[in-house]
C-alpha cells in the first residue's frame, strides 16, 4: 500500500467506547487521524491515574463532560502525577488545532515525559515489565 492509500482525509463515523473518544468524532464535525492524539491522552490518563479523564455512570454524561472537557479534565491529587505527565496529557487532549502531534508522532516523541527513550531501538529493547500468561483464556485462545 503506499503512502496516500492509507491516508483518510476525513471521517464522521464513531467506533469507539466513549471514554476515549475525541470530541471532533463525537461531534461528527468530520476528523482526521490527529483525533487519535485526544484518546491517546484519555488512555494515557486511565493508565496513570485509573479511571478515564470524563468517566461517568452513563455513556450520555460521559459525552456532556467530553463536550465541556475544558471544565472536566482535573488531576486528582491522589494520583501524584508528575509536572510531565499533566503537561503530556493536557497537551494530547486539547482543541484540535493545537493538539500536540498535529505535525507528527516525532512531536510526541520529543516531549519531556519521553525523555530517555531510545525509540530507533525501541523494538529490540527488553521490556521493564514482562507479564506472566497463566492460562490460554488470558490471551484470547
Amino acid at each position: 500500500m503506499g503512502k496516500e492509500e492509507g491516508k483518510r482525509e476525513g471521517a464522521y463515523s464513531t467506533v469507539r467506547t466513549p471514554d476515549y473518544i475525541a470530541l471532533e468524532v463525537l461531534l461528527k464535525k468530520g476528523y482526521a487521524l490527529e483525533c487519535d492524539w485526544w484518546s491517546l491522552g484519555a488512555i494515557m490518563f486511565k493508565m496513570l491515574v485509573g479511571y478515564p479523564p470524563f468517566y461517568f455512570d452513563d455513556p450520555m454524561s460521559t459525552c456532556r463532560k467530553i463536550v465541556n472537557w475544558k471544565m472536566h479534565l482535573k488531576f486528582p491529587e491522589e494520583a501524584r502525577l508528575s509536572l510531565e505527565a499533566k503537561d503530556l496529557i493536557s497537551k494530547l487532549i486539547f482543541n484540535v488545532n493545537q493538539w500536540l502531534g498535529s505535525k507528527g508522532a516525532d512531536e510526541i516523541k520529543a516531549h519531556i515525559w519521553f525523555r530517555g527513550i531510545d525509540w530507533d531501538r525501541i523494538y529490540v529493547m527488553e521490556a521493564t515489565f514482562n507479564s506472566e500468561v497463566n492460562d490460554d483464556c488470558a490471551i484470547g485462545l
